[in-house]
């Protein structure tokens, strides 16, 4: 019998902005770790079990594991959902599996994920060469054959050992094809309108930015000269060409979510990938993160033209503070003039694409006039949806210490990028700023965007736009009642009825 390696994704609660149709995309890392273990390692089995979206509780995703008994099981959480991946090793020792974490969470808080007994080792920054690597040191046994292993940590008797840094991956298309049928494909978006068949798919690895506050430049960095630096790779638009096809024609994958932190960082590819599409006659809809400023340059190459044609219709940007100067602090490149250019080219040439905007509160020298500021920006813009995101202290960010780190995982809870909604928070007067401007500041820019909303001509957007409308609605009545009634320990997200089934 092989041994078996299982990647995991164990139940986890929604985001409340989120359908429940559309909340868990598919893990994407899982699906290229796999592949690569399925192509250099054949004698061990490889699997994937997403448990949300077959709406798998915590008692079953536990039978299940004690019916599969894996021989390792693999895990990557976001930071919000640290609880549940500390939970997810518990029942994984449990069955005797040894336990290896990776991702842009606990590839930042190695030593003290490792000293909870719960995992064996934590891999850093990119896995599928390390990952190979490590299945065959666990094999061969003993703690020198980990430390002959680039990218890893792991505990040594009381020491906790971190080998050296592995290089990038230079060239992705040598990667294999992601693992996608070891995916339950058919349940992504399937009763989802508006990113129906959903796949998620990445153009590349990195960034050319180095904003303090993100983490995932930082998780596909590179070191120069003793600093983390970032760095940008990117498929050719004949690998991506043949991904899309492969997910359209062999999976019947109807919608594309990139998962790239930029997607149009590179000024070629997206654009040349676009127009294969449109010759092989492929239009999909599809969704992607985007900078300001990169898209007035793609507006004026024709890139982004053909990739609207090809069928992007959702497009994003971290617009995140309403002046120069803070968005500097930030660490941020783009300015409120790309912005402000960005969302007009938008509006006049491309006005069937629907666009979404962040921005961020709580930086120290934060008052709530910043905040009305970053409201009224908004609205001027005439974006069509926007959220606010509390600056949030992310393991391997300037704003992380040691002393955040909880061992059970439920302080993690408020890694959310959510209002807290809390009285006596250290954000509370923030916060109360933008629920009163919520509540009451009604410029003519406000009622010029939702007119627009209500009326403008493309069906998917005007469904999108108030379905996000509404979901803002109730996040900020829930937000209202908590500072009301006090009620600081009642989490926002959503925890489905299936949770702990």
């Amino acid at each position: 019998m092989k041994d078996l390696f299982l990647f995991v994704r164990p139940p986890r609660p929604l985001w409340p902005m989120n359908s429940p149709a559309s909340a868990f995309w598919p893990p994407l890392a899982f699906a290229s770790l796999a592949a690569m273990l399925r192509e250099q390692v054949r004698d061990l089995g490889v699997e994937i079990l997403d448990a949300p979206i077959l709406e798998m509780g915590w008692r079953t995703l536990a039978s299940e594991l004690a019916r599969r008994r894996p021989t390792y099981v693999g895990m990557g959480e976001e930071a919000v959902s640290c609880t549940e991946g500390l939970r997810l090793a518990a029942l994984a020792k449990a069955v005797g599996a040894r336990v290896i974490a990776g991702g842009c969470f606990f590839g930042h808080v190695a030593p003290e994920v490792l000293r909870t007994g719960l995992v064996d080792v934590v891999v850093h920054g990119e896995g599928e060469r390390t990952i190979v690597e490590l299945v065959e040191a666990l094999r061969s046994g003993g703690s020198g054959s980990l430390r002959q292993v680039a990218g890893i940590s792991f505990r040594n008797g009381d020491e906790i050992v971190q080998t050296a840094l592995r290089p990038l991956i230079e060239d992705l298309d040598r990667l294999p094809m992601p693992a996608y049928d070891l995916l339950p494909v058919e349940r992504y978006g399937r009763r989802s309108r508006n990113h129906p068949r959903f796949a998620a798919i990445e153009l590349g690895r990195g960034c050319v930015s180095s904003c303090n506050y993100c983490v995932l430049w930082r998780q596909m960095g590179k070191m120069a000269d003793g600093r983390l630096t970032p760095h940008l790779r990117v498929k050719s638009p004949e690998r991506l060409r043949e991904e899309v096809h492969r997910l359209v024609r062999q999976h019947g994958r109807g919608y594309l979510g990139w998962v790239d932190p930029t997607f149009n960082a590179h000024p070629d590819v997206p654009g040349q990938l676009a127009e294969r599409l449109l010759r092989d006659g492929l239009r999909i809809g599809q969704s992607a993160w985007m900078r300001a400023d990169a898209l007035r340059r793609d507006a004026a190459s024709g890139a982004l033209a053909a990739c609207v044609e090809a069928g992007l219709n959702e497009i994003y940007l971290g617009l995140e503070r309403p002046d120069d100067a803070s968005l500097a602090r930030l660490g941020k490149r783009t300015t409120v003039a790309d912005a402000r250019a960005a969302l007009e080219i938008l509006r006049e040439h491309f006005p069937q694409v629907l666009t979404i905007g962040s921005f961020i509160y709580g930086l120290p020298e934060d008052t709530p006039a910043d905040i009305r500021a970053m409201h009224r920006l908004a609205f001027e813009l005439q974006l069509d949806q926007f959220f606010f995101i509390p600056h949030t202290p992310l393991p391997g960010t300037p704003g992380w210490h040691s002393a955040l780190w909880d061992a059970t995982g439920r302080a993690f809870r408020d890694f959310n990028f959510l209002p807290t909604g809390r009285r006596h928070s250290e954000l509370a007067a923030l916060e109360r700023a933008l629920l009163w401007s919520v509540l009451f500041h009604w410029p003519a820019a406000r009622w010029r965007v939702y007119g627009r909303r209500l009326f403008q001509g493309d069906a998917r957007k005007r469904r999108v736009s108030w379905r996000l409308v509404a979901r803002g609605a109730k996040l900020h009545a829930k937000c209202l009642w908590r500072r009301l009634w006090g009620e600081d320990d009642q989490s926002l997200m959503i925890f489905p009825s299936w949770y702990e089934r």
